[in-house]
């Protein structure tokens, strides 16, 4: 029969009708069953001592096993947890068998679900990371930083869940292989402790941001070696014209190979008498926050450059920068010393004057810095 632990009345008249059936509860202390999991019926594991004289309300029951949270499980398992916490059990074998069978029987099914909940978050995140890769291409994955955000939310937030799953179905299993150390009365020195599902539940989310964290990182160090490495791959795309500021150095045409995922290539050639090429192969910019590390690389000369004149793209100090339109849409930057185009860097549509401030930061090392936008 239900009854409200803070009923003093109705857990008497519970606790005589458990008598009436052989099975009788010792008032040998004042203990209450913590029902502190994230939804109703779901798993009880562990006991705790109540202060007697916590409120004026609680003193009413002193003597008596209050059940905090029972309304949130079955009767059954009420008639269970008296019959496995309390010292002295049922008189009757018959009774206390069936009490018993009935709760070990409830427990197993809820394992079950705790196993079952578990393979269904873990088909769930499978799928929504192959969405999310099958929707911009793996190629494409590990160049962006979007998609790898997605895939480690995901493992993230179905992470979480399958690790308190298992924690349940872990303490099931403690249950029913009789490892009753959390249920056990403070006399048998094995108490509980307030704060261990608390613990458990931080140091699970701890753990898969820390996977989620590798998973990113991973992810951006694949991007960059690939853009290093495969730096000659390239796409055929029709030759654009560049539109240059009329103070710039630069005369001719920009050819350029890209494609979402391939390397962006450059030649720039440059007309008059001293006419020269230089080509650059470099993988677009995706990352606003890359960009001054990879122009540190360009001063540095640690790309792989190709030029005519090889003395053109060397570490010296350059006098001029300015940004080039190509189709009111593609922004590239270029390096030069006055008389000699000595580098390009391709720095994507739309950026804004905060990240072209950036690239003059970048730029202090050199001797006169200017930046030309259009």
């Amino acid at each position: 029969m239900p009854v409200s632990p803070y009923n003093s009345a109705g857990l008497e008249l519970w606790f005589s009708e458990l008598a009436s059936q052989g099975l009788f509860v010792s008032k040998t202390g004042y203990y209450f069953a913590n029902f502190q999991r994230k939804e109703p019926r779901s798993l009880v594991y562990k006991l705790e001592p109540c202060d007697q004289y916590r409120d004026e309300h609680e003193k009413e029951l002193t003597g008596q096993y209050r059940l905090a949270g029972w309304e949130a499980v079955g009767d059954v398992w009420r008639k269970y947890l008296i019959f496995s916490t309390v010292k002295d059990v049922a008189v009757s074998p018959e009774i206390s068998g069936e009490i018993r069978s009935a709760g070990e029987l409830s427990l197993k099914k809820t394992g079950h679900g705790c196993l079952l909940t578990c393979a269904m978050d873990v088909v769930l995140m499978a799928l929504w990371c192959w969405m999310i890769l099958g929707r911009f291409g793996f190629w494409y994955t590990t160049t962006m930083a979007t998609p790898f955000l997605l895939c480690a939310l995901m493992v993230f937030m179905f992470g979480i869940n399958i690790f308190w799953r298992m924690s349940d179905y872990i303490q099931i299993r403690k249950y029913l292989k009789g490892t009753k150390c959390d249920v056990h009365l403070p006399e048998r020195n094995c108490q509980t402790r307030p704060g261990i599902g608390r613990a458990r539940s931080i140091c699970s989310a701890v753990a898969v941001t820390c996977i989620c964290l590798v998973f990113i990182w991973a992810g951006e160090q694949k991007s960059w070696q690939k853009e290093l490495s495969e730096a000659y791959t390239s796409l055929p795309v029709p030759p654009i014209t560049a539109v240059s500021p009329e103070n710039s150095p630069i005369s001719g045409t920009v050819t350029y190979h890209s494609s979402i995922v391939a390397p962006v290539q450059f030649q720039i050639v440059q007309d008059g008498p001293d006419a020269q090429m230089l080509r650059m192969d470099y993988m677009e910019l995706r990352f606003p926050r890359l960009v001054k590390p990879v122009l540190r690389n360009m001063m540095k000369d640690q790309l792989q450059w190709s030029s005519a004149d090889p003395e053109a793209v060397s570490s010296v100090l350059f006098e001029t920068a300015y940004v080039a339109v190509i189709n009111d849409s593609m922004h590239y930057l270029f390096v030069s010393d006055g008389q000699k185009v000595a580098s390009v860097c391709y720095i994507g549509p739309g950026y804004t004057d905060e990240f072209l401030k950036i690239i003059h930061d970048a730029m202090e090392t050199w001797t006169q810095p200017e930046l030309f936008l259009q």
